[in-house]
């Protein structure tokens, strides 16, 4: 053995040392607040209560074929709740009902950022084939609007939407 084997040994025990002694001091536990925690609790359910009655509602209007009392609802939840994939969901579900393809597919491709159980197979979310249809209009029609228009620089960006969709819809699993 060495000098500098004996140096790396002996910092190797110094630095375990100062390990121990640093957790050793941080071994104060820190009491949550159990009133904060229920509080918290019961705000979260009555929110998912909401969420769940209007996701409930939004869905038999679709069904119904009343978007124009569907739209005003779903937009009043996707703003109280805009992480929530299953509204965004819900509104390509009303874009497709107005024949609103490109409108659809991006409201879609947030419900797919949002959660990307919607590709999954395996899951009980899955949309793949519905996404597949949607995102198949969407291009016939963006590129209806490409012939008309061949320059226009806006159409080409959702071009690359669809694109970036096809990747997704491909890569997925299902």
């Amino acid at each position: 053995m060495d000098r500098f084997d004996g140096v790396a040994i002996g910092a190797v025990v110094v630095l375990a040392i100062g390990s121990i002694m640093l957790m050793h001091g941080q071994q104060k536990e820190v009491r949550p607040d159990r009133n904060l925690q229920e509080r918290g609790t019961a705000v979260a359910a009555a929110a998912g209560g909401e969420l769940g009655n209007g996701v409930r509602l939004a869905k038999k209007l679709l069904e119904a074929g009343d978007l124009g009392r569907a739209e005003p609802l779903l937009q009043d939840l996707r703003k109280k709740f805009p992480y929530q994939a299953e509204l965004a969901m819900l509104m390509g579900d009303l874009f497709m009902r107005r024949q609103e393809p490109v409108t659809a597919m991006h409201a879609y491709k947030e419900a797919i950022d949002l959660n990307p159980d919607y590709l999954d197979k395996k899951t009980p979310q899955f949309q793949g084939k519905k996404l597949k249809v949607a995102v198949g209009e969407a291009l016939v029609e963006i590129d209806s609007r490409l012939k008309a228009a061949p320059g226009d620089e806006a159409l080409k960006r959702e071009k690359k939407v669809i694109y970036y969709l096809y990747r997704k819809i491909a890569g997925s699993c299902g």
